[in-house]
C-alpha cells in the first residue's frame, strides 16, 4: 500500500507546485517573487516528474500488482493541471503584434488612451483595449516597439525592440504588485512591465531605448494628432475606459494613502510629487540639485516639467501672467520679467529666444504602487 500512496503523493505535490507556485499572493511573503520565478523556470520539469509518477502508478495497475481503484488517486493531479492551464476567468493577457491600427472601432471622446509618438507616426491605444491586451507589439515598416500596460498602476512603458526580441517568445506569468511579470522563454529573462527592467534591475536583452508615452482622452489626442493610428482591441463593455484604482487602495504607505496620485520625473533617483496640487499656476520647486518648473497645460491637462537653469547660474522663478494680446504667453519670470510660453520658451524680454530644457514626466501614477517598485522614492514638497 505504501508505494501507490508515495507515487500519488509525489505526483500531487509536483502538480500543486505547478498550479500554485506562481500565485500572485506569494508576493506578500519575503521571497515570494523569487518563488514565482523559480516555479516558472521549473514548470515543465515538474510536469514531467508528475507524469512519470502517474505512469508508474498506471503500470502497477496494468501489471495487476495493484487494484484499479488506486487510479482514483490521480484525480487531484488532473484537477491541479486543469486549474493551472485553464483560461483565466478575469483579465486576459495577450501579446499582440500588428502593423496597421484598425479604424473600425472608435472610442468615445472622454475615453482615455495611451498616446505614443514613434518618429513621425503617432499611435493611440485605448485603455479599454489595453485592459485585455496589456502587452502590445507595434510594427511600422522597419520600426518595432513593445508597449506594456499596468492598468492598476495607470502606467505605460514603451521600448523600441531589436530583431532578436520576438513576441512569440513572451508569456505573461502573473500579476505582481499591480503590474505584470513577463517571461521571455528563449532568452530566459523575466521583465517587470512597470519598470521595463529585469527582476535584478538590469536592462532586458532585446529592449532598446525607451519611447515616451502620454495619457490623455481620445478627444485631446485626436485633436493634437489627427493622423494618429488607433489600436482596435476586444470591444467589451466591462473593460474600463479610464483609470482604475490600484488593488491596494485604502492602505496607508509611509503615511500616504496608496491611491494618492503622483507625478514622477524618471531620473536615476526619481523625483516625485503629488499631482493634485499642480494646477494652472506654475510650481517652482527643488529636487536635489535640480530646480524644477512644473506646468499643467490648461488645454490638454498635460503636466510638463522644465529645468529652470536657463543661463549659466541663472535659475529664475515663474508666476502666471496670461496675455490677451498674445495667447501663447502664460507666465513671467522674476529675474528678467521675460514672458514665456507653455513650451518653456521666452518670447519677449531680456531672455527672448531662451528655451528651457524639458524633462520627461509621468503623471497620474499611484503612490503605493510606485513606492513598491521604487522603494527609495521620496515625495518632494
Amino acid at each position: 500500500m505504501f508505494l501507490p500512496l508515495l507515487l500519488i503523493g509525489l505526483a500531487t505535490g509536483a502538480a500543486a507546485i505547478v498550479a500554485y507556485g506562481t500565485h500572485p499572493g506569494l508576493v506578500q511573503y519575503a521571497r515570494g517573487l523569487e518563488i514565482i520565478m523559480l516555479t516558472r523556470r521549473l514548470e515543465w520539469p515538474l510536469i514531467v516528474v508528475a507524469l512519470i509518477f502517474c505512469v508508474a502508478l498506471l503500470a502497477l495497475v496494468i501489471s495487476n500488482k495493484r487494484r484499479a481503484w488506486w487510479l482514483i488517486g490521480l484525480a487531484p493531479v488532473l484537477a491541479l493541471f486543469f486549474h493551472h492551464f485553464a483560461p483565466p476567468a478575469g483579465q486576459r493577457m495577450y501579446v499582440v503584434e500588428f502593423a496597421e491600427a484598425a479604424q473600425q472601432f472608435v472610442p468615445s471622446d472622454d475615453s482615455w488612451v495611451v498616446g505614443i509618438v514613434l518618429d513621425d507616426q503617432t499611435f493611440a491605444l485605448p485603455y479599454s483595449a489595453l485592459f485585455s491586451m496589456p502587452v502590445v507589439f507595434i510594427t511600422d515598416y522597419d520600426k518595432r516597439m513593445m508597449v506594456m500596460w499596468s492598468a492598476y498602476a495607470n502606467h505605460a512603458t514603451a521600448y523600441r525592440v531589436q530583431h532578436e526580441f520576438k513576441s512569440r517568445d513572451l508569456e505573461v506569468v502573473t500579476s505582481v504588485a499591480d503590474t505584470l511579470l513577463i517571461y521571455d522563454r528563449r532568452l530566459g529573462q523575466f521583465i517587470i512591465a512597470l519598470t521595463g527592467q529585469t527582476f535584478a534591475g538590469g536592462k532586458p536583452i532585446g529592449l532598446a531605448q525607451a519611447v515616451p508615452t502620454f495619457k490623455t482622452t481620445w478627444a485631446v489626442w485626436r485633436k493634437l494628432h489627427p493622423a494618429t493610428k488607433l489600436m482596435r482591441g476586444f470591444e467589451s463593455t466591462s473593460a474600463p475606459a479610464g483609470p482604475v484604482l490600484p488593488r491596494i487602495a485604502g492602505k496607508s504607505i509611509d503615511g500616504k494613502p496608496a491611491e494618492t496620485r503622483i507625478a514622477m520625473i524618471p531620473t536615476t533617483q526619481p523625483i516625485v510629487m503629488e499631482s493634485d496640487p499642480i494646477g494652472k499656476q506654475p510650481v517652482n520647486t527643488v529636487a536635489g540639485q535640480t530646480r524644477l518648473l512644473l506646468l499643467r497645460d490648461s488645454a490638454t491637462q498635460r503636466l510638463r516639467a522644465f529645468d529652470r537653469n536657463v543661463k549659466e547660474d541663472l535659475f529664475p522663478t515663474f508666476k502666471s501672467r496670461p496675455s490677451a494680446a498674445i495667447p501663447a504667453i502664460i507666465m513671467v519670470d522674476s529675474d528678467s520679467n521675460s514672458l514665456w510660453t507653455i513650451d518653456g520658451k521666452a518670447v519677449d524680454g531680456r531672455l527672448k529666444g531662451t528655451q528651457m530644457k524639458e524633462l520627461p514626466v509621468e503623471d497620474d501614477l499611484y503612490w503605493g504602487v510606485m513606492k513598491y517598485w521604487y522603494p527609495q522614492m521620496m515625495l518632494t514638497k
